[in-house]
């Protein structure tokens, strides 16, 4: 994992026992020789913005980390929170869409997009591992109120949360832009 990291990441990992090692980032993402000399199988990163450092991951950074991900039968887990709202005119791509070996899992949040009081998060995992998800953890029960699933998913299915996230990225610019 990054280092310094999201506190609360490393604190699930040490409440179930998951050895893990701490990467230093440098100003572009996660040091190249560090990564390289990992003992790790998962690699657990936020390319967007690296929380608390604010570093964005490179995309030349980016495509290591997917080069890193398809020896051995590696994993990355991809948080990518607050990405959709970059300024760039072009977004930047997740790992998710940029690996063709199945085996990024995409971890994002709506509390950032919509409101930090509606907690919803989700995953989308390799399709080769949903069974053993739903196998070994499948049991929990969704918290999230069943209405707030409905409106969500109407916001997504008639186009208003594309919109939302649209008119948040160029009023931002706007602001960059006076700046």
């Amino acid at each position: 994992m990054e280092s310094p990291s999201y506190k609360k990441i490393e604190q699930v990992y040490k409440a179930t026992h998951i050895s893990y090692e701490s990467l230093p980032l440098t100003n572009s993402g996660i040091n190249s020789k560090a990564l390289a000399e990992s003992k790790a199988d998962i690699l657990h990163t936020t390319p967007f913005r690296s929380y608390p450092s604010g570093v964005t991951a490179t995309a030349s950074k980016r495509h290591e980390y997917i080069r890193w991900s398809e020896k051995d039968n590696r994993y990355i887990i991809e948080d990518d929170f607050e990405s959709e709202f970059s300024v760039s005119t072009k977004p930047t791509e997740t790992l998710f869409a940029l690996s063709n070996s199945d085996n990024v899992i995409y971890l994002n949040t709506f509390s950032k997009t919509i409101s930090p009081s509606l907690r919803i998060g989700y995953m989308v995992l390799p399709k080769h591992l949903v069974k053993t998800f739903d196998d070994k953890i499948g049991f929990y029960s969704c918290t999230v109120p069943t209405f707030m699933q409905y409106v969500l998913t109407d916001l997504i299915n008639n186009g208003d949360f594309e919109r939302h996230i649209n008119r948040v990225r160029r009023k931002k610019r706007k602001e960059l832009s006076f700046i």
